[in-house]
């Protein structure tokens, strides 16, 4: 269930503001600390829901979250953006990054994406 409800709190976020980037792709309001703002509280709200679950650890909560957002997010936002689902772009130093690491950058998002659900699952 924790699972699930990361997932459902990553696709939310990423679809959000793919559909704003889409509509307005000059938009201001994601290229300032009101996209941290965002991304934290909505990490908060689910914290707090996956905390009262009594089977996994708080820092399998918070590893598990970050990798699995590590994998779903850029596919989630590329897919609704309208663009490739393993487009990076060239301006943030995240997606330069993995760019240069081409093929090993996917690798390295299945390793963590396998690691953060078995941790949600409580199976790690």
């Amino acid at each position: 269930m924790i699972l699930l409800y990361a997932i459902l709190f990553i696709c939310f976020e990423a679809i959000g503001e793919a559909l704003i980037k889409r509509r307005h792709p000059e938009s201001f309001i994601f290229n300032s600390a009101l996209q941290w703002i965002i991304s934290i509280s909505l990490f908060v709200i689910w914290f707090l829901i996956a905390y009262n679950f009594d089977y996994v650890e708080t820092w399998k909560l918070i590893t598990g979250f970050v990798f699995v957002r590590f994998l779903v997010f850029d596919v989630v936002w590329n897919l609704v953006r309208g663009v490739a689902w393993n487009y990076y772009g060239t301006t943030k130093w995240y997606d330069r990054i993995l760019v240069k690491l081409g093929s090993w950058g996917w690798f390295m998002k299945a390793i963590c994406g396998i690691v953060g659900i078995v941790f949600l699952m409580g199976k790690g």
